[in-house]
């Protein structure tokens, strides 16, 4: 895992928003200019350096004969990506449209999740703790994952 834990931050009215020093870590360790590849998906932004996204394609592009549902999915997270660059400061800028897609304001959170980062807004984040879980025990279960607590 590479992405972990998550951080309140402001985004400015350019939408800019300054990463995490372990998140600007992460993406110069995967990419030496600092490239990240955005994307909306289940109501937020998520940011993938280089390789992860090359895998996300790759394994899209493996799919066959997919879906009209499965094909709109792929056209929403491909076309909807865009790729942007740390600044000098250390700030990403989130392009309008995935602002919009994302009903980002001001207040965000940055949540690390493995392979990737999301941008959520706050009180969307606030809401996700605020969720019990306990239905998700049978699902890990069959998937051979045992929580130890």
């Amino acid at each position: 895992m590479k992405f972990r834990s998550h951080a309140h931050r402001s985004m400015d009215a350019k939408g800019r928003l300054m990463l995490t020093p372990e998140f600007r870590d992460q993406v110069y360790a995967d990419s030496a200019d600092g490239l990240v590849t955005l994307t909306i998906f289940e109501g937020n932004i998520v940011g993938f350096t280089p390789p992860d996204w090359a895998i996300l394609e790759e394994n899209l592009a493996k799919i066959k004969n997919p879906s009209r549902s499965l094909r709109n999915f792929i056209r929403i997270i491909i076309s909807g990506s865009e790729e942007v660059h740390l600044d000098k400061q250390g700030r990403i800028t989130i392009p309008s449209h995935l602002r919009k897609s994302g009903k980002l304001d001001k207040e965000v959170v940055l949540a690390g999740v493995g392979d990737r980062f999301e941008i959520w807004d706050k009180r969307a984040f606030e809401a996700l703790l605020e969720q019990d879980f306990d239905d998700v025990s049978e699902e890990l279960s069959q998937s051979g994952v045992e929580l130890p607590f």
